[in-house]
């Protein structure tokens, strides 16, 4: 990966994309504003000529009987940039300079009243015509005398395409000048605040993704208030919190081997206990008779904890193998395998309604309501209760059917409620915590999800929502 950053071919970096852009953007910018500039600047240089030819009637007004020299008539042509000059006024159309021999006009121009539209197609058509030529045009405008209708000049259509040709040059140069200028100050502007943080910040992912645990690669974000500053500090706090997630993840680890390397010798020393303290009972001391049962338990307890926690480290929750399930007769072997007394003093009701199905593996969620059951007679019983009574109903919301699984017991204590899904975080009756965190797991994989809806002094309510069909 660090390899494949370091060799980026300058197309794929992201810097010279933003200058490569920046440039096109300008130059995209600069072709829009020419458009309507060149049919401008024609407009401006034919009204330029109509003023020239309108300054030459005005110098053979000012001669003698209107008459002046072949010379100065071809000066003051050549001066105006055309061949012949005709006005109209008085409602009559004369030639006021030109020449006797007869001029083959080729187009005909009217800038009197023209749109914009008109005006950008006569000046690329003038481009992009066929040259070197010869061709006679005329153009027809007003002028500034209010005594003439208008005015009229005929003049080589090469003189207008060179002046089209050198302004459409000087527009390039100026919009190279200025793409290039603009784009090397989007570029340092960019490359300070967002090019280089970026970078900073894929340098900091690609270190971290190679080695997560060392600390001596600590990103360190940058005092900034914007966007940036922000994913820098988040990126920073991200990797603190994966680093110590997996530093307990290696210690889990670590402990794990150590537990599952003293689980035989355990066992053994656990299993020649219980075997004492299954001699102890047969006597008849009764001192003896008073704490077995203690220490019968104290060692069970030892046990159950010891495979609990291996099973759990070591086994994975295989795929559950569907088919429909009726659920009311699975809280009737749950109820069984507790082992219940009819005329105890806690009882199961099962108010499930008999028609209720879906789809599920019968296993898993026999697995589930008998952890939640063990947990309700573990609570009922310590609470030396009368009547404990574990209530199990349920019913279809909408596509969810929603199952309460409740007691009446002491409930659970606040500080165990907030990670009491949460393997190993213990219990409120004594166990190793692992019942709840199975049958969350369980539920989970079938697409659903278990929560603790009440608990306080009058008891305890898991709801389980699953999936109907």
């Amino acid at each position: 990966m660090v390899e494949t950053l370091k060799y980026l071919s300058l197309r794929n970096r992201l810097s010279n994309r933003l200058l490569l852009l920046t440039i096109g953007f300008v130059m995209l910018a600069e072709v829009l504003i020419y458009v309507p500039s060149i049919a401008g600047f024609r407009l401006n240089w034919l009204e330029e000529r109509l003023g020239a030819a309108q300054i030459a009637i005005l110098a053979i007004e000012a001669a003698p009987d209107y008459m002046v020299g072949e010379k100065l008539s071809w000066e003051l042509l050549n001066s105006a940039g055309v061949v012949a000059i005709v006005r109209k006024k008085d409602d009559n159309r004369e030639l006021v300079l030109g020449t006797d021999k007869p001029l083959n006009v080729e187009a005909r121009y009217d800038i009197r009243d023209t749109n914009w539209w008109t005006l950008v197609h006569d000046a690329f058509e003038a481009m992009w015509h066929t040259h070197p030529h010869s061709r006679l045009i005329e153009v027809t405008g007003y002028t500034s005398d209010e005594s003439m209708d208008f005015l009229q000049i005929i003049f080589d259509e090469e003189l207008l395409c060179h002046a089209l040709y050198q302004y459409s040059r000087n527009v390039l140069l100026v919009s190279i000048i200025i793409s290039l200028m603009t784009a090397a100050l989007v570029y340092v502007t960019l490359s300070l605040l967002l090019v280089r943080p970026v970078r900073k910040i894929t340098d900091s992912m690609i270190s971290f993704r190679e080695a997560p645990e060392d600390t001596r690669r600590q990103f360190t974000p940058e005092d900034r208030q914007d966007e940036i500053g922000v994913v820098m500090k988040e990126l920073a706090m991200m990797q603190d919190e994966v680093r110590r997630a997996l530093n307990q993840k290696t210690h889990l680890a670590n402990l794990g081997i150590a537990v599952s390397k003293i689980n035989h010798d355990l066992r053994n020393i656990l299993a020649s206990a219980q075997l004492v303290s299954d001699h102890l009972s047969t006597l008849k001391d009764p001192t003896v008779q008073k704490l077995t049962p203690r220490f019968v338990s104290a060692v069970d307890r030892a046990i159950r904890l010891c495979e609990n926690t291996l099973a759990y480290g070591r086994a994975e929750l295989e795929k559950p193998r569907l088919e429909q399930v009726a659920l009311r007769p699975v809280i009737d072997d749950v109820a069984i395998s507790l082992g219940l007394p009819e005329d105890g003093p806690v009882k199961i009701l099962n108010h499930l309604p008999a028609a209720l199905t879906l789809s599920a593996d019968p296993d898993q969620l026999f697995r589930v309501f008998l952890n939640l059951g063990r947990n309700a007679v573990q609570a009922l019983e310590q609470a030396r209760l009368n009547k404990g009574e574990i209530t199990v109903s349920g019913q279809t919301e909408d596509s969810t059917i929603v199952i309460d699984f409740c007691d009446n017991g002491p409930g659970i204590p606040a500080r165990i409620q907030e990670k009491l899904f949460q393997p190993f975080h213990g219990s409120s009756n004594g166990g190793a915590g692992l019942g709840l965190a199975i049958a969350r797991e369980i539920i989970e994989a079938h697409g659903g999800r278990i929560t603790l809806t009440d608990s306080g002094p009058d008891g305890t309510c898991f709801r389980i929502e699953l999936p109907a069909g």
